[in-house]
């Protein structure tokens, strides 16, 4: 799912000078890397707003493996 989100001039001034010293393709990925230095910001991998299930570390391990 692809979403649109309205930021200041200087707020994406920011993101680009991030996603160019960190090398990074998309702000997508921008984002991910700064929700990583935090880890009170729960990771959504395996989410399903139908039937919410938790994975474990190990879980989403071996589903890479595949």
């Amino acid at each position: 799912m692809i979403s649109t989100i309205q930021l200041k001039q200087t707020t994406k001034q920011r993101l680009d000078s991030l996603k160019n010293k960190e090398k990074l393709q998309s702000y997508d990925q921008v984002i991910v890397h700064l929700l990583s230095s935090h880890k009170d910001v729960p990771e959504m991998f395996g989410f399903n707003r139908k039937k919410p299930i938790r994975f474990t570390r190990e879980d989403e391990m071996k589903f890479h493996e595949l």
